[in-house]
């Protein structure tokens, strides 16, 4: 690292009291947007496992109510279209558990807030993408 660099980092450290050992100079610019790959790739696959998890409740909710509505539907197609909304009850709070873990884990981590909203943009531009 340039001396100037070192100098301002030390100085801006210092500013803020942040401890000396905290601040990491032997972290290499690929490293840092590899360790950022890496996150937004896990918060974005654990954003678009809740996506289809909220999709999959929404169809199954869709079913259970026009079977209800219908006359007729009783037996074993009832008890297959209620296991359903059950299953796709509990993908739900799994997929909403598993997000909230990986932010937590994150924020242990000392992921950048920026970060974690790139995830969440990348999530928002994939179905533009898609089109």
């Amino acid at each position: 690292m340039k001396p100037f660099l070192l100098a301002l980092t030390c100085i801006a450290a210092l500013a803020f009291a942040i401890p000396a050992a905290a601040v990491d100079l032997s972290v290499s610019p690929e490293e840092i947007e590899a360790e950022k790959a890496h996150w937004i790739e896990r918060l974005t696959e654990s954003q678009s496992q809740l996506a289809n998890a909220k999709a999959r409740f929404a169809q199954a909710q869709a079913t259970y109510q026009r079977m209800r509505t219908r006359s007729g539907s009783r037996g074993d197609k009832r008890s297959l279209v209620v296991a359903e909304l059950r299953a796709a009850e509990t993908a739900l709070a799994d997929a909403e558990a598993n997000l909230e873990s990986t932010l937590a884990e994150a924020r242990r981590e000392g992921v950048p807030p920026g970060w974690i909203r790139d995830a969440a943009s990348h999530r928002n531009a994939a179905p533009a993408a898609r089109n």
